[in-house]
C-alpha cells in the first residue's frame, strides 16, 4: 500500500496569510505544533502532505479509514524521513522538497516509485492520469493507449486492455504540480519489477 501528496508552496492557499487562526489546532497534534513553532514555515505543508499521503495508503488497506488530520501523527527527522501513526497502524513516510514543491510518499514497500511533474493548463486529474499512463506503458513496453484507469472507491486502479493491472497507485495534484506514486504487485500481493 502507498500514498503520495504534493504541495505547491507558491500557491496562494499555502501562504501564511491564507491560514485561519485555528488551522494548526484542528490539524496538528501537540508535538507537531511544537515542531512548527521552531521550524521553517514550509514544515506545516510537509506535515500536511505526510498526513495526506498516509491517509491514501491507509485507505488502500481499509476502505473505511477516515481522514481526521489530528489522528494522523507525523514524526519526521531532519532528513524529512519518519512515520505517520494513525488509528489503523503506521506507515513510513519520506518528504522531498525541491524549490516550491513538496512531495510526500508514504508506504510499506521500499520499491515504490514516484514522479512529480509540472502541471499544464488542462484538467489536473486528466493530466496526472496521463502521467501515470506514460509511466505504466513504458514499464509494460506497450502503447500509452492500452492503459486505462478505474476507481475502487476513491482509489485509482489501472487496467490494460480492460484487465486489471497488479499495481498500487496514488495520484495527487496541487497548484503547479502533479504527482504519481506506484508499486507493482505479484499475484501474492508482493511487489514486482
Amino acid at each position: 500500500m502507498l500514498g503520495n501528496d504534493v504541495v505547491d508552496l507558491g500557491d496562494p492557499e499555502t501562504c501564511p496569510e491564507a491560514l485561519h487562526a485555528r488551522f494548526d489546532r484542528r490539524v496538528f497534534g501537540d508535538a507537531e505544533r511544537r515542531a512548527l513553532a521552531r521550524g521553517p514555515g514550509w514544515l506545516r505543508w510537509a506535515l500536511w502532505a505526510a498526513k495526506e499521503a498516509a491517509y491514501k495508503g491507509a485507505r488502500q488497506q481499509d476502505a473505511t479509514a477516515v481522514f481526521a488530520p489530528r489522528r494522523f501523527l507525523v514524526e519526521l527527522d531532519d532528513a524529512l524521513r519518519g512515520r505517520v501513526c494513525h488509528p489503523g497502524g503506521s506507515l513510513p513516510v519520506e518528504v522531498t522538497r525541491r524549490g516550491a514543491c513538496l512531495h510526500a510518499l508514504a508506504g510499506t514497500s521500499p520499491r515504490a516509485r514516484w514522479r512529480v511533474a509540472a502541471r499544464g493548463p488542462g484538467d489536473p486529474g486528466a493530466e496526472v492520469r496521463d502521467l501515470a499512463r506514460r509511466h505504466l506503458a513504458r514499464a509494460l513496453c506497450c502503447a500509452d493507449a492500452e492503459i486505462g484507469f478505474d476507481r475502487r472507491g476513491r482509489i485509482p486502479a489501472a487496467r490494460r486492455g480492460g484487465l486489471p493491472l497488479p499495481v498500487d497507485l496514488s495520484f495527487s495534484h496541487h497548484g503547479r504540480y502533479l504527482a504519481l506514486a506506484w508499486d507493482w504487485r505479484d499475484a501474492g500481493g508482493g511487489a514486482i519489477r
